[in-house]
């Protein structure tokens, strides 16, 4: 349903401070206080400024989250928990450095201030410490006699809501601690995104759906068990600076978030290194907290009634805006599948104009019950593709209903149900004839062109011969003649040349390649080559789903993964067979290779970086020597190689922990660094 604040459908600039209050107090009792966000961040902190710049010394500017509702349970807190003052720019940052600089030395008045600030920032004692900022719920641990006593949210800042019982049930905090005495814990309760994406049609956002478990006096939609929690302060123990902090919490069994204590000369790298690193976190981030790292120096700068002095957080570009649906495209995938895409008027995310959004499926459309006109949040959650993440306002026109005709080429089209590949079932419109799909074969010939690296043979090429009637399948690729080619627009001599010279390459195609190049949406580069370095095309187009498992071995997958890979092998048969007269396909290296096959059986993926060579050319070393190189950390992984020095970082990547956590939990995955992985295997010696 869409969301109502009191004066919603107003721009800020238009409210008075008395509206202004009135808006900012009804959301931040929704957000702290109901786990609920009627308006996107960006629109809130814009409220928030502009009250700033209207009435700087307001009270509510100096509130810290919510008071808890009535009838809950409360918990006092041992000393405030407050919030965090926010820049959006290098120079915001900046701004924030001097003024450390100011309120903790006697040069308040030095007209050398930016550039002693500048001195300073480069000596230890103006050292920080960096850690994303999560988008979770603050949260206060007290531990007595090693166990957990007491667990209780931000709330004010001075009274915070008791949901010790839910907090016990998360799995990452340690049971007990080595240690007798008392000891506060505070931290970001969060659900990962990975636990997030089985209920995402379902829920807004992760941090609501956190928000309703932690607070639930019976069992949610997921159990406190699916939360997880990063510390990072540690109350009760001397420590001699933030980063000895943390590491004492890892120490006592607590994840923290990554980290890094760094010279402020360095933050804006940091902050970018940060941003770049989002797509491959299990969390969600809005941003970085920047502290002071001397302890001494914190309690020197002192903290307002909102915020210490000595920290900041320095928010990512916006990764979410409100704005207004146009309308819903739909786009004609190469399988016939057909998908909603909203159009949106133009809004800005994360720095980049964004006019439309994935709607993903029929069953999210449905869900959202989406109208022309209607006013929608778009979310760009971890920088990736922008998508509608609820209707803020509705507008009051007929909703948007699926097509009842391909709009490529005018087939009816019908509604499947499908698995998402996340568990769920879900519905998605496609096209009855999907072979004689104008939109569907341009996009499967697009597919197999850049499969196989015929470059030149972009959209435009591909959609010509298709409108041109000249090629349906791969296989009418390789019949094309120069005077066919001719017959694109602006298609001149070298032109033509060009693409003739490029398509006969790709008469020779390993078979790893050719597997990808099919379409077969079970079969992705990993997959292929697994299957390519078993067993040959004739052999694999032989096998039975029971032996296409029995040769991937990817654990509770691998059975419905294999029947895909079966099927779509047996529809494309005939595309095969017609390839097969025209292109000869190389076999990939298996255990029977000399020593150009030593590394057989591997499966290798790189993370860090790497010293001895770059990470495409390293991929393309093991597949040399027999082994199979994947992208990403999966059950048939097995080997990680760590480059950078990263298995001694405080912080570890995506790759890292998730083949740590296949390592416990019984995998044979072999974790090495750079040196040790390419000593080892440059001769065949021992792995």
């Amino acid at each position: 349903m869409a969301a109502t604040t009191p004066h919603g459908h107003r721009d800020a600039a238009t409210l008075t401070v008395a509206e202004l209050a009135e808006e900012i107090a009804f959301c931040a009792d929704a957000y702290y206080r109901d786990g609920q966000a009627p308006i996107s961040d960006p629109t809130y902190d814009a409220l928030v400024e502009r009250l700033r710049s209207l009435a700087p010394d307001h009270p509510l500017l100096q509130r810290v989250g919510a008071a808890p509702a009535e009838d809950v349970a409360k918990v006092a807190h041992s000393r405030p928990m407050l919030s965090l003052d926010k820049c959006t720019s290098e120079e915001g940052f900046w701004a924030w450095f001097r003024g450390l600089l100011a309120q903790t030395t006697d040069r308040a008045n030095s007209a050398r201030l930016d550039e002693e600030a500048r001195a300073w920032a480069a000596t230890d004692q103006g050292a920080l410490v960096v850690t994303p900022k999560i988008d979770g719920l603050a949260c206060a641990l007290r531990y007595e006699h090693g166990a957990l006593a007491q667990a209780a949210t931000r709330g004010d800042g001075l009274i915070g809501e008791d949901v010790t019982t839910n907090v016990r049930a998360i799995p990452s905090l340690p049971a007990r601690l080595a240690m007798t005495s008392a000891v506060e814990i505070r931290g970001e309760v969060y659900l990962p995104l990975t636990a997030f994406a089985a209920v995402q049609d379902q829920f807004a956002n992760p941090r609501n759906l956190a928000a309703g478990i932690l607070k639930a006096k019976e069992r949610a939609a997921l159990g406190p068990e699916r939360l997880a929690f990063f510390a990072y302060d540690l109350i009760g123990v001397d420590a001699g600076s933030e980063a000895d902090k943390l590491r004492r919490l890892a120490v006592l069994g607590f994840i923290v978030p990554p980290w890094r204590r760094i010279s402020a000369i360095d933050a804006p790298t940091v902050y970018a290194h940060y941003l770049t690193a989002r797509p491959g976190d299990d969390f969600e981030a809005d941003g970085v907290v920047i502290r002071a790292d001397d302890l001494a120096l914190f309690a020197r700068a002192g903290a307002t009634a909102h915020h210490p002095r000595a920290a900041i957080a320095w928010k990512f570009p916006a990764g979410s805006g409100t704005t207004f649906l146009d309308g819903v495209h739909w786009s004609v995938a190469r399988t016939g599948t057909i998908t909603p895409v909203a159009l949106v008027r133009p809004v800005s995310l994360d720095g980049a104009t964004v006019t439309r959004a994935t709607l993903h499926n029929l069953s999210n459309l449905r869900r959202l019950g989406l109208r022309a006109g209607d006013q929608v949040e778009l979310v760009r959650r971890g920088g990736v593709i922008p998508h509608v993440e609820r209707v803020v306002a509705a507008a009051e026109t007929t909703p948007l209903e699926p097509p009842a005709l391909c709009p490529a080429c005018g087939a009816p089209t019908a509604i499947a149900q499908r698995d998402d590949g996340k568990g769920r079932v879900v519905e998605v419109l496609a096209c009855t004839q999907p072979a004689a799909c104008v939109a569907a074969r341009s996009r499967s010939l697009l597919h197999f062109c850049q499969t196989v690296e015929m470059e030149g043979w972009g959209d435009k090429v591909v959609e010509g011969l298709v409108d041109l009637e000249l090629a349906a399948t791969p296989a009418d690729l390789f019949d094309l003649s120069a005077a066919d080619l001719s017959l694109l627009p602006r298609s001149g001599p070298a032109t033509v040349a060009n693409l003739l010279t490029q398509r006969d390459k790709a008469r020779t195609v390993p078979l790893p390649t050719l597997l990808v190049a099919l379409g077969i949406p079970a079969l992705g580069r990993q997959t292929a080559a697994l299957l390519a370095t078993r067993a040959s095309l004739a052999a694999i187009r032989a096998l039975a789903p029971d032996d296409i498992t029995r040769l991937l071995s990817v654990g509770a997958k691998s059975t419905k993964t294999a029947q895909a890979i079966h099927s779509g092998l047996a529809e494309r048969a005939d595309v095969i067979d017609e390839l097969l007269r025209h292109v000869e396909v190389v076999a990939a290296p298996d255990a029977g290779a000399s020593r150009s096959g030593h590394l057989a059986g591997v499966v290798a993926v790189f993370t860090g970086t790497l010293a001895r060579m770059g990470r495409r050319e390293a991929q393309k070393w093991v597949q040399e020597r027999g082994g199979v190189a994947g992208d990403a950390v999966t059950a048939e992984t097995t080997h990680l190689i760590v480059g950078g020095g990263e298995l001694d970082a405080a912080q570890a990547s995506s790759k890292l922990k998730k083949a740590r956590k296949l390592r416990d939990a019984g995998q044979a995955i072999e974790i090495v660094d750079e040196a040790a992985f390419f000593a080892a295997s440059a001769d065949g010696g021992d792995r």
